[in-house]
Formats: structure tokens, sequence, C-alpha cells
């Protein structure tokens, strides 16, 4: 029971013993766990020692336990923090390791996985175990678009405080079916950005590794493998890129969830308007209202006219300004 908090076998029987039988002593401990006694006052020091027991005072020598939900709980947190300190010092060793590794064998800096299953575990395991943030390109074509399996794996990284970052390129949202599941992940705190045109597919974990597709440019999906990026001038080139391309695109995820802070703005303008600073065109943007265009000009006319706007460039600066993107 208590393996986890370093007791030995012979410290748990005995403060398993003591909690039955308060104020025992070294003969009474023994006879009651089986013990010698010479084994039982060895175990008492040690449990007195991580404050689990107390040596009470008189003749004959007895001991009492420390109520098991505080001394429980303060090694609890000992040692946590003892775990808590190690984590830290694992991108000093990893780093330690990785230039070790340079050094004996360049090539170990990246690695090929072929295949799709490969390639696919590669990127669940680095998913699951992403500890601070993740950062990404996201260039899927139309038809691969992010379903309800990419929601669920992305969510538990959501959920424990992972900053999730992803721009996605105009292309890859205009599949209709395609904004619900962003949506859905702006929703659960997912950090949405788009651009009109990405480099590639990219996604980076934690500033320590990153995964490339190997298809060629015009299927970028999975299916044939990855190029695995370890820390590297080549890491801090991909990291670099990312930040710019990051900073250059446009929010989406505030627009796609968020209330507007001016009352006249009615989710469907929010959505119109998100959709305008995308720079989709306008036959997918009104595909992916489900609207005809005619319905859709009198909305984007209305947007602007709430912002006061003579042209959808205008109409971005001032949703900027209005914290509406």
């Amino acid at each position: 029971m208590f393996e986890a908090l370093n007791l030995d076998q012979g410290e748990e029987l005995t403060y398993l013993a003591l909690l039955d039988q308060p104020a025992g002593s070294v003969a009474e401990l023994a006879k009651q766990t089986g013990l010698p006694p010479g084994r039982v006052s060895r175990s008492l020091t040690r449990l007195a020692r991580r404050r689990l027991v107390h040596r009470a005072a008189g003749r004959p020598v007895r001991y009492t336990p420390t109520p098991p939900d505080v001394a429980i709980s303060a090694l609890v947190n000992e040692r946590r923090g003892e775990l808590d300190r190690t984590l830290l010092a694992v991108p000093t060793l990893l780093e330690q390791y990785r230039r070790a590794a340079a050094r004996a064998d360049p090539a170990a800096l990246l690695e090929v996985l072929s295949g799709h299953d490969v390639a696919q575990g590669r990127f669940l395991e680095l998913m699951a175990g992403a500890a601070s943030d993740v950062m990404a390109f996201d260039r899927q074509s139309a038809g691969e678009g992010t379903g309800p399996s990419e929601v669920e794996v992305e969510q538990p990284l959501l959920d424990r405080g992972v900053r999730c970052r992803a721009v996605y390129e105009i292309t890859a949202i205009e599949d209709p079916d395609r904004l619900p599941y962003i949506r859905t992940l702006a929703g659960l705190g997912e950090q949405a950005r788009v651009l009109p045109q990405l480099p590639m597919k990219l996604i980076i974990f934690d500033h320590r590794v990153a995964l490339l597709p190997l298809a060629s440019a015009s299927d970028e999906r999975f299916t044939v493998g990855v190029l695995v990026v370890h820390p590297s001038r080549l890491l801090d080139g991909l990291i670099m890129l990312f930040e710019d391309y990051w900073n250059r695109a446009v929010a989406l995820t505030a627009a796609l969830t968020s209330p507007a802070t001016n009352a006249e703005f009615s989710p469907v303008d929010l959505e119109t308007l998100a959709l305008l600073c995308t720079g989709i065109k306008d036959g997918a943007m009104a595909r992916q209202l489900g609207v005809s265009p005619r319905t859709l000009n009198r909305r984007i006319i209305r947007v602007m006219t709430l912002l006061g706007a003579s042209s959808r460039f205008q109409a971005g600066l001032q949703a900027a300004k209005r914290g509406l993107l």
C-alpha cells in the first residue's frame, strides 16, 4: 500500500498495527505483526523519521501514530515535490543526451518512420506525452478534415492545460464538414489562426521534437511516413518558421467561440466576420454558412456597415480594434 512512499513491508505492517493499537509498545507491536522486536524497533525509528509516528513520554516506551490524513498527505506532497524537481531536470538531461548522440552519430538528430501505422503511432505517442505546448501547420486537404477522432486526441491535452496552437491553410477549411470540428477545438481551448497558404504540414511538441510528412506537397497526409526532427538547428528553424507564420496569421478562435463585445453583432454576424477575415472565396464561404451567394452578400454588407467599413480590408482592421478577432 505504501510502496510508492518508500516504506518497506516491515514499516507498513508496523504502522498499520499501530493504527489498530495506538500507544503500542515494541513488544505489543511485535506480537501483533509477527515481526521480531528488533525489526519493529528499527521500523518505528524510520517511521518516526518520516513523521508517521511519535514517541510518547513515559515508560515503557510507546509510540502513537500520526493521523493518516495528515501524515500520508504530507508524504505524498513531499514525494510529488521530489518528482516535480526530477521532471525539471529532464530538458537539461535530454539536451545532454542529444548532444552526445549527435557527436556519435549526427543522423540520430533525424528519424525516418515509414508507413502510416508507424507514423500514426509516433504521433499519438507524442500527443499523449505533450506537457506544455503543441504547434501545428494544418494543410489537410478537403475530405481529410479534422474529425471526431482528432478532437478526441487533442481534448485531453487541452483539458490538462497544454497550449495548442494551429495555423490552418484556407484550403483546409473550405470543406463544409470541416468548420464544426475547428469550432469544437476552439471551444475547448485551441488557438486557431488562418493564412492563405502554408509551406508544409508540420507539428511541433514542447519545442523538443517535430513531425513532417514524407509525402510530396500534393499529398501531405501521414500515409507514407514522417520525418522526426530532434533538438537541432533544424528544429530551431522550424520553431522560428512557425512563430513567423503564426504572427502573420488571422485569428479565428475569438470570433468562433466568444460572444460579441458589441451588442449589435449577432452570432451569425460573428460567424460571417470570422470567415470573411480568413480570405476564403465567397463561394466557399457560402457553402460553409449554408446560404446562397445573394444571402452571403447581404450578410457581408451588414457586417461592414456595423463596422463602419467601406472595404473588406477595413472591416478586418475595425474588427481587430474592437476585439472581435
